[in-house]
């Protein structure tokens, strides 16, 4: 006969109960329900504001937001901009833009950001965030004036410009153009002066430039770079392809570089107009890569002097010329030549007639060798088709330096050099750069006016 035990029951009641809160304990620490982590607020600008721009604010939680709340705070003046459910998402942006009816901040303001996530931690009301951010109001654009520029660029060709950019919080400072290229500048002299090279390309008709700045409030100004433009008609050959032409220098391309090289269905005419279209996209894209320096080095002045490299040579094809192809009296491709073609004896020395820094030295497709030198705000001259390379990718390039020899490497059929010049990446014609008096009147007397004009302005 069994008897109860008071004692017994009440004890097991108790273990019952531990056991059931100790299961509930570890229930609440590790189910994600429970999750105790805060939300994050993040405003994604610096601490500069114009009240006409939105404030954007980045929201996370690691489980799912619940409610947020954003709100201004001024002088005697608060109020809220923006406030909901946030849906359960993990993350959410949200764009808050200043009330038209409100009044004006005009000095500082602060910015609160509440958020709620849908966590059952914290008695169920979830885990909670307030930050708040102190905001500098700035409606003032910067100031932009442009000090010398050269007179005139050619369709084609290259120009300097010197200009001023002044703002207490300046963001971003570049040239742009019309046809949306931007061009990196280089602080240039003296605090709050930059200066550019820019380029306009081959056929580029309605050509205009602007000095831009923008600062950290989004406030931008930009001026026109007054200068004329001056309209070149480039040649344009029509060249019949033979079979014995292109049984030649396209075989070799295919073989190396394209990758159905073996397909029996591939014409002879098919492996040129690889070469010339596709092989050449592809060796252009390396050169614009390697042109485009991206941010510039403050500099004191820029001194360049004319380029000769290859003394007692003879121009064998010139800058522009748009090359059409025929066959059997047909289309079938095109090109333009992006640079000079130059030539004297066989394997003839190549030379750096001004200093930099070799970006590249290498095979490049069409080009073959190809050393290319950077001579400073993004000023770039290569060298295509070198039987050898005397400069390596890294080296310093000293004015009169050995660089190469000429050769039938690439896309050649007799040998020479390529000499091609590049401003931050646009192909320009290297004759302005071979003509010591452009060079004079375009890139060293606007220094000199340039100069003269912020020393006066800074005394």
């Amino acid at each position: 006969m069994r008897y109860y035990n008071p004692r017994k029951s009440q004890r097991t009641r108790i273990v019952f109960f531990v056991v059931l809160i100790a299961a509930i304990a570890l229930f609440a620490a590790f189910s994600p329900i429970f999750e105790r982590n805060a939300p994050e607020a993040k405003l994604l600008r610096p601490p500069y504001w114009n009240p006409s721009a939105p404030l954007t604010i980045q929201l996370t939680d690691d489980r799912a937001l619940k409610r947020y709340k954003i709100a201004l705070a001024f002088e005697n003046e608060k109020f809220t901009l923006a406030e909901g459910d946030a849906n359960n998402v993990k993350e959410l942006s949200i764009a808050a833009k200043y009330p038209p009816n409100k009044p004006t901040p005009k000095d500082r303001v602060t910015l609160t950001v509440e958020a709620t996530d849908s966590s059952l931690w914290n008695f169920f009301r979830g885990n909670g965030v307030s930050v708040a951010f102190d905001l500098i109001v700035d409606r003032e654009p910067p100031v932009v004036n442009i000090v010398a520029n050269s007179y005139s660029i050619a369709s084609g060709g290259s120009a300097l410009v010197v200009f001023e950019a002044g703002d207490g919080n300046i963001d971003e400072i570049k040239i742009v153009t019309k046809n949306g290229r931007s061009f990196a500048v280089a602080p240039y002299y003296k605090p709050r002066y930059y200066a550019a090279l820019i380029a306009r390309e081959i056929g580029e008709r309605d050509f205009t430039a602007y000095a831009l700045a923008t600062d950290l409030a989004g406030n931008q100004n930009r001026v026109r770079i007054p200068l004329y433009l001056k309209e070149v008609r480039y040649k344009e050959s029509s060249i019949e392809l033979t079979k014995t032409f292109l049984e030649g220098k396209a075989d070799d391309l295919n073989f190396r570089y394209n990758p159905r090289a073996s397909d029996e269905n591939l014409t002879a005419l098919d492996r040129f107009i690889f070469v010339n279209e596709t092989l050449r996209a592809e060796s252009l894209k390396t050169i614009e890569l390697y042109t485009s320096p991206g941010r510039l080095p403050p500099i004191d002045g820029f001194e360049i002097g004319a380029f000769a490299p290859l003394p007692r040579s003879k121009m064998v094809a010139g800058f522009g010329e748009r090359r059409v192809y025929t066959f059997e009296r047909n289309r079938v491709s095109e090109s333009y030549h992006l640079g000079i073609d130059l030539a004297s004896v066989k394997e003839a020395a190549v030379f750096a007639s001004n200093g930099g820094a070799a970006v590249f030295a290498s095979d490049n497709g069409v080009y073959g060798n190809t050393p290319i030198i950077h001579h400073g705000l993004g000023l770039f001259t290569l060298y295509g088709h070198c039987a050898s390379l005397h400069v390596a990718q890294g080296d310093d390039v000293s004015k009169g330096m050995q660089i190469g020899v000429t050769g039938v490497t690439g896309f050649a059929f007799g040998d020479h050099t390529h000499f091609e010049a590049r401003v931050q990446g646009v192909a320009v014609t290297p004759i302005e750069w071979m003509d010591s008096s452009w060079i004079r009147v375009n890139v060293l007397k606007v220094q000199e006016d340039a100069k003269k004009i912020i020393d006066g302005r800074t005394r």
